[in-house]
Order: C-alpha cells, then sequence, then structure tokens
C-alpha cells in the first residue's frame, strides 16, 4: 500500500451524483409537508383530550354512523352521578397516545427532509406553513373555529419572515465562495 490513489471520477459521475442530490432535494418538499400536517395532528388530538367538546364530537359521530334516533349514543356518553363514561376516557386516553405517536412521526419525518435537503430554513419554513394552514382547516372543520382575516394575515407574515430568512440563508454561502 505504498502508493494509494484516489479513484478518479468521471464527468458523468460528477453529473449523476448532482443529479441524484437534486432529486433528493425535491423529494425534501413532500417530506416536509407531511411532517406539517402530523405537527397538526398532534395539536388536533391534544384538543380533543382536552376539550369539554370532545363528548358532543364523540356523541354526533356516533348518531351519524349509527343512527340518529338511537337512544344507544346517548347511553354510551352518560355515567351515573357526574361520572366520566369510560368510553369517554378511553377515546381521551387514546388521544392522548396519539399526540405522541404524531410527534415522533413529525420528528421523523422533519429529520428525514432536512437531511434531504441543501437548505434547513427551506425545510423549517415549508413544515411551519403546512402547520399553520392544516391547523386552521382541521380546526375550522372539526372544531367550528373562525378563521380571521386578521388570523390568515399573522400566518402571512410569519411565513413570510421565514421564507425571507431561508432566501438570506441560502444566498449567504454563495457570497462567501466568491470572495
Amino acid at each position: 500500500m505504498s502508493g494509494y490513489r484516489p479513484r478518479k471520477t468521471t464527468a458523468a459521475t460528477r453529473k449523476h451524483n448532482t443529479d441524484s442530490s437534486s432529486s433528493s432535494s425535491k423529494a425534501a418538499i413532500p417530506t416536509a409537508i407531511l411532517a406539517g400536517t402530523f405537527a397538526a395532528l398532534a395539536s388536533v388530538f391534544a384538543k380533543l383530550t382536552l376539550d369539554e367538546r370532545t363528548v358532543e364530537f364523540l356523541h354526533d359521530a356516533c348518531n351519524t354512523v349509527l343512527a340518529p334516533t338511537t337512544p344507544y349514543c346517548t347511553s354510551l356518553f352518560i355515567a351515573k352521578d357526574g361520572e366520566t363514561s369510560p368510553v369517554i376516557v378511553t377515546v381521551r386516553a387514546t388521544c392522548f397516545g396519539l399526540i405522541f405517536i404524531c410527534n415522533a412521526a413529525m420528528w421523523t419525518l422533519f429529520t428525514k427532509a432536512l437531511n434531504r435537503s441543501r437548505s434547513s430554513a427551506t425545510v423549517t419554513v415549508i413544515n411551519s406553513a403546512a402547520n399553520f394552514c392544516i391547523t386552521a382547516v382541521l380546526g375550522y372543520l372539526l372544531f367550528s373555529e373562525p378563521l380571521a382575516l386578521q388570523w390568515w394575515f399573522g400566518a402571512s407574515l410569519i411565513v413570510l419572515g421565514s421564507v425571507l430568512v431561508s432566501s438570506d440563508e441560502s444566498n449567504a454561502p454563495s457570497k462567501k465562495k466568491e470572495e
């Protein structure tokens, strides 16, 4: 092993490596969106764990699935002497566990997106934007929360600020290379 020489790479190999890194960078975007989706789902499950409207939500879901006039749904959610129904306790405990599962999925996907992307700021912006928008839509659909124009304006400013920071970060290394 007296004369170690590094293997020479051909132009085709370098081009292939560049193409594969750009395709993996493109794969980071859906992964970051999926991570934001799981973050939004974690917040939904947190609300279902603690909110009083969970009982109403379960009652409506039971009536929709079984039948609107079935007394079975009412008996599932009413406990004696002001106690909490075992069904409600089970659903809340399940939602509590789903908070941790969704957060674990979010962090796993977020880390994968960071590994696939050239810029961590881009992944963070996409993750945050997906989280904001999906949380707003799920809050509106599931909990009838209002989506005021002021909320959308504030969320847009946050995403815009993150995009500006992201674009500044992606331009910074190119300035150093030119000097």
